[in-house]
């Protein structure tokens, strides 16, 4: 009897392929990837929902894995984790990119072991995307009151035909994002493949040029960020007709950090835009468009460089005595308005691989600062002195008989040289004696000595403003005087001005018969000052401060503005740039309301 004839292999092979290949065409089949989507990190994800499944046959069989198959399809390019990429796009076109699922679920390693398979079941892995954009193209018509063009599109899905078409209108909160003064950043969570289309408006009509712009993935945190924080992170301290200085908040406020933080390098850059030539508009919050765009830029590097207009480095002055990165800005034009846009920049700038869980290493934008240089020629910027070191503010100058450092210099040196005076005094308080028989059970010799120092160099180096500054706190001063380039106020402004005998001369008489800055205002010190020494020094010392409300407080010393909209007096490390919270890093200070100051005259240095 015959036997049955045996199936063969092949023919068994043969069913098992066309049966697969039946079940999953993507007509049948569902999407193979869920891929959900959120503003920000992955919290409350949004599910996309594609209008049309991706048109391509991922096979089943563990053999046949998109390791083996291919990485990204044709004119698709696909992403290195933490790796920005560059790209130029023309208007009117889209750039299609790839995260792959290997690289989302797997390890940092390349081998085939460390890739998970197709068919492998994951939970769903955060993905951080984000943007910047480098270029932008230009309006064709010079006077155009359009200064900027549209901004890109950023669209995600798990299809390449649903996140690569071109993109006519907003995306869907789900499905992508517009650019923001050239930032964009979107964060999702995914199983699968995710691609990405960035695409340019058109705008061949109107601009001429092409857009650039550099992309990242991580699954770390978002490669490029911009952190709106409440209020500026650089504070404006004072500025002159030609040179400004800015200073970064507390870096920290942990006394343990001090130290670690002090011995490193500065950790911020710093781009200068002028306010009424906005160069960079548009691209305010993108690292490389500011990079391209902005009119000064500098960091720590900056310092090596022949006639750089930035110097940077790390101070401890001002509030707290803790850690602060100041800019100090020169070559600046007078009486313009200026933004100063602070940054963190990224390690990586794709020249290699940053370490897992490093967010830092990518950069990060912070809010701008505004800043105005001055008209007039008569006050000029200084800090970094050696005996008066916490003074950073614009004093009365001369360019006739002095520079900058050579001002800085002369008003330190005589500062120093009343301070011996002083000192010489202080000798004479038995101040290493047991506390109880000390002056004060609260303050010690040295509180008194620092006290009257900053006393001292405030009154010494008055804190200028313009003669014609609308500053309604500032005192005019030295009105008779004619200004450095030999002019003189009209004689009708001199003489009603001169009637008040505060304003025909300076503070101190070293201020005019040695600087001789002619007309300028000035802020008038903080009574917080003169107090602080009433409070820390011996009372044989006779060091008295008129009180509020007496002709010689008037033009003497000021009030802190309630409101805080303007600098109302002068404190040394105060800034121009107003805060919420200002007055809680200044020293808790006694206002002394209760105690009697009984004081016949204003305390001058002459």
């Amino acid at each position: 009897m015959l036997s049955s004839p045996q199936p063969s292999r092949l023919g068994a092979l043969l069913v098992l392929l066309a049966l697969d290949l039946l079940l999953f065409l993507p007509s049948v089949a569902q999407a193979a990837d869920a891929l959900l989507a959120s503003n920000g990190p992955p919290s409350v994800p949004y599910e996309l929902v594609d209008p049309q499944p991706e048109l391509t046959y991922n096979p089943k069989f563990a053999l046949f894995d998109r390791s083996i198959i291919g990485r990204a399809p044709p004119g698709v390019t696909a992403l290195t984790k933490n790796e920005p990429m560059a790209l130029n796009l023309q208007p009117g076109s889209t750039a299609c990119f790839m995260v792959e699922r290997s690289l989302l679920l797997g390890n940092d390693g390349d081998s085939a072991a460390n890739r998970p398979s197709q068919n492998a079941q994951a939970s769903p892995k955060s993905l951080y995307l984000s943007a910047n954009t480098c270029l932008q193209p230009a309006h064709k018509a010079s006077d155009s009151k359009i200064l900027t063009p549209p901004q890109l599109v950023l669209s995600v899905s798990n299809s390449s035909q649903v996140a690569c078409q071109q993109q006519t209108l907003e995306p869907k909160e789900s499905q992508g994002r517009v650019f923001t003064e050239g930032a964009v950043v979107y964060g999702l969570n995914a199983t699968g493949d995710v691609f990405i289309g960035v695409t340019a408006p058109n705008v061949s009509t109107d601009f001429a040029g092409v857009y650039n712009f550099e992309l990242a993935a991580s699954v770390d945190g978002y490669f490029h960020r911009y952190e709106n924080r409440t209020g500026a992170q650089v504070l404006w301290m004072d500025s002159d007709s030609t040179s400004a200085l800015l200073v970064t908040r507390n870096l920290t406020e942990n006394k343990g950090d001090v130290q670690r933080i002090m011995d490193q390098d500065p950790p911020f850059g710093l781009f200068i835009i002028r306010k009424d030539a906005p160069t960079s508009a548009g691209l305010m919050h993108s690292v490389c468009g500011l990079r391209n765009t902005a009119l000064i830029q500098g960091n720590h590097l900056s310092n090596s460089l022949l006639n750089s207009p930035m110097t940077t480095a790390m101070t401890l002055r001002g509030p707290g005595g803790f850690p602060k990165q100041q800019f100090h800005l020169v070559g600046l034009n007078a009486s313009t308005p200026y933004i100063g846009v602070p940054v963190r920049e990224s390690s990586n700038s794709g020249l290699g691989k940053r370490q897992a869980g490093n967010v830092g290493a990518g950069s990060v934008v912070f809010s701008a600062t505004e800043f105005q240089t001055v008209s007039g020629t008569n006050c000029k910027m200084v800090t970094d002195l050696k005996f008066c070191d916490e003074i950073q503010y614009a004093v009365p100058g001369n360019d006739n008989k002095f520079n900058n450092t050579a001002l800085a210099r002369a008003y330190d040196d005589y500062a120093r040289k009343v301070y011996d005076n002083f000192d010489k005094a202080m000798m004479q308080i038995p101040c290493e004696t047991p506390s109880t028989s000390r002056y004060s059970l609260t303050r010690t010799c040295d509180d008194c000595k620092a006290a009257y120092k900053k006393w001292l160099c405030t009154i010494v180096m008055p804190r200028c403003e313009d003669f014609r500054s609308g500053n309604e706190f500032a005192m005019v001063r030295n009105v008779w005087q004619p200004f450095p380039n030999g002019t003189r106020l009209p004689d009708e402004e001199k003489n009603r001005l001169g009637q008040r005998p505060w304003m025909n001369a300076s503070r101190t008489r070293f201020v005019d018969d040695e600087i001789e800055p002619g007309p300028y205002k000035e802020i008038l010190p903080c009574e917080d000052i003169c107090y602080e020494v009433v409070q820390s020094c011996p009372a044989n010392l006779q060091f008295t401060c008129p009180q509020p409300g007496m002709l010689s407080f008037n033009h003497s010393y000021g009030q802190r503005d309630v409101n805080g909209s303007t600098v109302s007096c002068n404190y040394p490390g105060e800034a121009r740039t107003r805060m919420s919270g200002a007055a809680a890093l200044l020293p808790d200070l006694i206002r002394l309301g209760a105690i009697s100051l009984f004081a016949t005259a204003v305390l001058t240095v002459r």
